[in-house]
C-alpha cells in the first residue's frame, strides 16, 4: 500500500519479496532527502544484497505526495 501504482508496475511481487528478504548482513545508509519537483529524493547505499555480492550499491528512493496528508514510495532502489 505504500507504493504508487507506477512503482508497482516497475517491479514484480517476487522481486519485491527478494528485495525485502535479503541476508543477515544486509544494511543500508540513507542520506538527507532533497525536495525536487514536488517529490522528495533520498540517496541510499545498499550493502549485502546477496551473499555473493559484497559491493555497495548507490541508488535513491523517491517519495511523492498522493493526497492531502498521504505520501508513497514512487520508486525503489
Amino acid at each position: 500500500m505504500m507504493l504508487t501504482d507506477a512503482a508497482r508496475e516497475q517491479v514484480s511481487r517476487e522481486r519485491l519479496q527478494d528485495f525485502f528478504s535479503t541476508g543477515p548482513d544486509a544494511a543500508f545508509e540513507i542520506q538527507r532527502g532533497k525536495h525536487v519537483n514536488g517529490e522528495y529524493v533520498f540517496p541510499v547505499v545498499l550493502f549485502g544484497l546477496s551473499e555473493s555480492d559484497a559491493h555497495a550499491h548507490a541508488s535513491s528512493v523517491v517519495i511523492t505526495k498522493m493526497g492531502k496528508d498521504d505520501w508513497a514510495v514512487d520508486n525503489l532502489p
